[in-house]
C-alpha cells in the first residue's frame, strides 16, 4: 500500500480540518475522512462567521510570510475563493499595552518589502472616513491598505465541497461527533469514538477539533478555549452607502468593526475574551456552544465595553439594537503559535489545533503545511514553533496582540446562578 492510500481520519471540520482535507485530496490521498458534529461549514467552528480579517501585519516573520502566501490565494480571481476577498484596508490601533505588536509588524513588513502601516491622527481618520466621526481618545492608529476581509462561511463551504468532490468523505451528526480517541495498548492512537458509540479506525489520526480538542485529549494545559464575543447590526438601506467604503478598524484593546456585508450587516467583535472554567471542568476552559445552550446571550460586561468603544469610533452605532450575537470559541496557545505536529507519546496521532484567534486567514494554505507535517517535511523552523510544548508562554519582550485580562463566564451572575447542568 502506498503512503497516499493509507487511511487518514481528521477529527474536526473547521479551518484546520477543512484545509487539511482539501490539500490531502489535492496531493492524491485517496482514503480521507472528516468527522464533525455538524455538516460543513461546521456550525460551531471558529471560522464559521460572516467575515474574518485577512492581513499580513505580524511581528513574527513566519506568520507574515504565511499570510502573504494566503492573500495571494484569497485574491486569485480564478481560484477557489474568487469573489470572497475584499481589500478595503484596515486601521489598526492600540493603546500603550499592545503598541509593540504594531511596531513589530511595521518593522517586519519593512524587512520583507511589504506595505508598512502608516500612522494617522484621529482628525485624519475623521476627514478621510466621515462615518468614523468619534474622537478616538488615546488611540495610536495606523493605516495599511493591503488588508481586507473574506466571507469566511462561504470560504469554508467551498473548500469542503471541493474536498468532497475530490473523494474526501465527511461524516456528521452523532456519528461524526467525536467524544474520545481510541488507543491500542494505551500508546498507539488507532481511531475515534463518536457520541452514538460508533468507532472509526484509521492509520493516521489528525486531531483538528479546535476549541473542543481539550475535551477529547489531555492537552497538558496547552490549550484554553476562549470565547470571542461578536454582535451584528443591521443597517438601514440609506446607511449602507455611508459605511460601504469604510476600512476595517481593529483596536487591539478596544474592538473590531467591519464594513457592511452586501446585506447591510455590520459585525463588531470584542477583543476582551472569556473563558469557561465550569464546575464540571474546573481546571479546563472548554467551549460553551450556543447550539447546546440556545438561551445564552453575550456577557453584559463585554457588551458594555464594546458599546463604549463604539462611542469612541462611530457614536451613532453605539446604542443600536443587535441583529444577532454570538460567542465564537477558539483554542488559544499561550504563545499564540499553532500546535501542529506529532504527539510525543502516541504513535499515529497528529495535532492541528491552537488557532489562537488568528488562524482563519491561513485557510487557503494551512492544510498544505499540515500535510507536510504528516509526511515529516515541515521546515525545522516551523516544526520547532509548532511542536508539542506544555508550559509554553510568551517570552520576555514578545509582543502580545491581546493584552486585556480574561473574564470567566462563571464569575458572572447570569452564568454562575443558572442551572448547574448548563455549565
Amino acid at each position: 500500500m502506498s503512503s497516499k492510500q493509507r487511511s487518514i481520519l481528521i477529527v474536526g471540520g473547521g479551518t484546520f480540518g477543512t484545509s487539511t482535507a482539501y490539500h490531502l485530496s489535492k496531493q492524491g490521498y485517496t482514503n480521507v475522512k472528516v468527522l464533525d458534529r455538524w455538516a460543513s461549514p461546521s456550525k460551531e467552528a471558529a471560522g464559521n462567521d460572516i467575515n474574518k480579517v485577512i492581513r499580513a501585519d505580524y511581528p513574527e516573520p513566519l506568520y507574515a510570510n504565511l499570510a502573504t502566501e494566503s492573500i495571494n490565494e484569497w485574491q486569485d480571481p480564478n481560484g477557489l475563493f474568487a469573489g470572497l476577498y475584499h481589500r478595503c484596508g484596515w486601521l489598526i490601533a492600540a493603546g500603550d499595552k499592545s503598541l509593540p505588536f504594531i511596531e513589530g509588524s511595521i518593522k517586519t513588513a519593512g524587512e520583507h518589502g511589504s506595505e508598512e502601516a502608516q500612522p494617522v491622527t484621529s482628525q485624519e481618520v475623521n476627514d478621510r472616513w466621515p462615518a468614523y466621526d468619534g474622537t478616538m481618545p488615546g488611540w495610536k492608529t495606523y493605516w495599511n491598505s493591503s488588508a481586507g476581509w473574506a466571507n469566511a462561511r462561504e470560504a469554508l463551504r467551498r473548500m469542503a465541497d471541493a474536498a468532497e468532490k475530490a473523494g474526501v468523505r465527511y461524516i456528521t451528526g452523532a456519528d461524526g461527533h467525536v467524544v474520545r480517541l481510541l488507543f491500542e495498548d494505551a500508546a498507539k492512537c488507532v481511531g475515534a469514538k463518536s457520541a452514538n458509540g460508533t468507532s472509526h479506525f484509521a492509520d493516521e489520526i489528525i486531531l483538528a477539533a479546535g476549541a473542543a480538542a481539550a475535551s477529547i485529549l489531555d492537552m497538558k494545559g496547552q490549550l484554553a478555549a476562549k470565547g470571542h464575543t461578536v454582535g451584528h447590526i443591521q443597517l438601514r438601506p440609506d446607511e449602507v452607502e455611508k459605511y460601504a467604503a469604510m476600512p476595517i478598524v481593529d483596536h487591539l484593546e478596544g474592538g473590531i468593526l467591519f464594513p457592511p456585508q452586501e446585506d447591510g450587516i455590520i459585525k463588531i467583535g470584542a477583543v476582551n475574551f472569556v473563558t469557561n472554567y465550569a464546575p464540571t471542568h474546573p481546571t479546563l476552559s472548554l467551549p460553551r456552544y450556543r447550539s447546546d445552550n440556545p438561551q445564552d446571550d453575550i456577557p453584559k460586561p463585554i457588551e458594555d465595553h464594546l458599546r463604549n468603544w463604539l462611542r469612541e469610533l462611530a457614536p451613532v452605532l453605539a446604542d443600536r439594537k443587535w441583529f444577532e450575537t454570538r460567542i465564537c470559541w477558539d483554542a488559544d496557545m499561550a504563545d499564540y503559535n499553532f500546535l501542529i505536529g506529532s504527539h510525543p507519546e502516541h504513535a499515529g496521532l497528529k495535532l492541528a489545533v491552537g488557532g489562537s484567534a488568528h488562524g482563519f486567514k491561513f485557510l487557503p494554505v494551512i492544510g498544505k503545511y499540515i500535510a507536510q507535517m504528516l509526511e515529516g517535511k515541515l521546515s525545522p523552523e516551523i516544526e520547532r514553533k509548532w511542536k508539542w510544548r506544555p508550559g509554553a508562554k510568551l517570552e520576555q519582550g514578545e509582543a502580545n496582540p491581546h493584552p486585556n485580562p480574561l473574564l470567566d463566564l462563571n464569575s458572572l451572575y447570569q452564568w454562575a446562578h443558572s442551572n448547574q447542568s448548563r455549565l
